[in-house]
């Protein structure tokens, strides 16, 4: 998250976000007050960046400050850490690079990788180059290029990693991330090579691919969809059977795990899934249920940090790494989400609005207008008119607050607290 203060220089600056910069100090995702509390340590991420021999070139550091220290005194020190860098950089010689097909591909992936940190850098409406998921699929999958010259890799090469993947078992997704990922290296090392009159046709094209079937089709009936959830539900382990029921309730893996205290709200019975973490690039509000608050009072109700952290490790989430070993089930996780839609369509009845709102879908227009006013109460019952008809339960409504949100809509000009007097005149 980057700064916009006006009084101060925060070029290079940046604040690696954990939550503890409240709403009213943001302003278009930038930090627009140093006035802020901080109750644990915190990071401000530095980067140096400056173009030598028509090379852009950087160097990056990240500090940690405790939370006695200010966040004015914090950029002024890391100020003074993004001009020695700068000074570094200045006084490194680079020697021009030739291209040419004798370049290892590894070579050429480490300079393609600087050429779009630098690019996404440059640009205000991404967030930053997932240079972390790149890196880890090369580790992985792509060894057998690195140390081969750009020029000797050939489709064969493409292929055989492919067929790895499959046989490892994973989807067709991620098989086609070996085109994904290498076809852009190759465009950057003909773009770079152009100027010594060098071209070599990549090994990766995507357009040669047929289109991806995108659709996760389920071959289970509504039993079977049934008796997944009943043992999701029954898992022996905690945290492990409460990041199950999260999932349960419609969100993906990655919106559970990144979940953290500050994102609970016990007293209005809400859980905001911020847009950082979600695919509709907004903040989405939740529903609380009974089941789901029963999930936080098991893991034990915080302050702050993760909902769900590693056993051995409080200060990580947990991962699909983590969490592998205990997925048992005939589907991958994800198609959960397809179980709920399936379920909530052909045994309850509910149409694709309510499903979309559910799972969290991004609104157009067109729906919007379709379900503008089923608040996250009304989709929450929804969600527990579902599981108990999964489980064999009944939920038990909170009579109060079941009236307090029908006066909600009713009366949208008053405010709780006159609602909640209106509601003790009533009783």
């Amino acid at each position: 998250m980057k700064f916009d203060l006006k009084k101060y220089n925060t070029s290079g600056l940046s604040y690696v976000d954990d939550g503890q910069i409240l709403p009213t100090k943001i302003k278009n995702n930038k930090i627009v007050s140093t006035n802020i509390t901080f109750k644990k340590p915190y990071k401000i991420q530095i980067r140096a960046s400056k173009m030598i021999n028509g090379r852009r070139k950087q160097s990056k550091k990240t500090l940690t400050f405790e939370s006695t220290i200010t966040l004015l005194d914090a950029i002024k020190e890391s100020s003074k850490v993004y001009d020695k860098l700068m000074v570094e950089l200045s006084n490194t010689k680079f020697q021009k690079q030739d291209f040419s097909k004798e370049m290892l591909y590894k070579d050429v992936y480490k300079l393609y990788v600087e050429y779009k940190v630098a690019q996404y850098e440059a640009r205000d409406d991404k967030n930053e180059y997932d240079k972390k998921a790149t890196e880890q699929f090369h580790d992985k999958w792509l060894k057998p290029l690195l140390d081969k010259p750009i020029g000797m890799i050939d489709e064969e090469d493409i292929q055989k990693i492919v067929v790895n993947i499959k046989k490892a078992g994973l989807s067709e997704r991620t098989s086609r991330k070996v085109y994904q990922y290498v076809n852009p290296v190759f465009k950057f090392f003909n773009m770079k090579a152009a100027k010594f009159g060098i071209h070599i046709a990549s090994p990766a094209k995507q357009q040669d691919l047929p289109p991806l079937n995108n659709e996760r089709g389920l071959e289970l009936s509504l039993d079977e969809i049934k008796e997944i959830f009943i043992e999701l539900k029954n898992y022996p382990l905690t945290p492990v059977r409460e990041i199950f029921m999260f999932l349960m309730h419609g969100r993906r893996f990655n919106e559970v795990v990144t979940l953290q205290w500050n994102d609970i709200d016990l007293k209005n019975r809400t859980y905001t899934i911020r847009a950082l973490n979600n695919k509709a690039r907004v903040d989405m509000t939740y529903y609380l249920s009974n089941r789901l608050k029963t999930v936080l009072e098991t893991v034990g109700i915080k302050e702050e940090g993760w909902v769900f952290s590693k056993m051995y490790n409080p200060n990580e989430p947990y991962s699909h790494g983590s969490i592998r070993n205990h997925w048992k089930q005939p589907i991958v996780i994800h198609q959960l989400r397809n179980c709920i839609g399936m379920y909530l369509q052909n045994k309850l009845g509910y149409g694709i609005d309510i499903v979309e709102a559910i799972l969290g879908h991004k609104q157009n227009k067109k729906v919007t207008n379709r379900y503008a006013k089923i608040n996250y109460t009304t989709i929450g019952k929804i969600v527990d008119e579902m599981l108990d008809d999964m489980f064999d339960e009944i939920t038990v409504v909170d009579d109060k607050n079941e009236k307090l949100e029908k006066l909600k809509v009713l009366l949208p000009e008053k405010s709780e607290d006159e609602l909640l007097a209106l509601l003790e005149v009533m009783q």
